[in-house]
């Protein structure tokens, strides 16, 4: 099994996390450190979070990782997005 690790990013106090700095503070670092460790070979796809939806960031990932799943086609309620958990009783 391959197990690889990206750096903790830290969020600054009181920062309010809008596209401008998800883009600068923490996306530059993750998909450096995805590129380090798998080369070109990852899809990156995120949750709807408001910062992460955003034209900015979705432009600025579309440029950036060959393998990106775009906030429109994937669906809301994608079994990928939100593992189901079952559970025996």
């Amino acid at each position: 099994m391959f197990k690889s690790y990206t750096q903790l990013p830290f969020v600054d106090e009181k920062a309010k996390v809008n596209a401008s700095y998800y883009v600068t503070k923490l996306l530059t670092n993750l998909i450096k450190d995805c590129r380090h460790l798998l080369s070109d070979n990852f899809v990156f796809q995120q949750d709807g979070a408001p910062a992460h939806t955003a034209a900015l960031v979705q432009d600025w990932i579309k440029n950036k990782c060959p393998g990106f799943i775009r906030k429109n086609e994937c669906p809301p309620n994608s079994p990928d997005l939100s593992p189901l958990d079952y559970h025996d009783s």
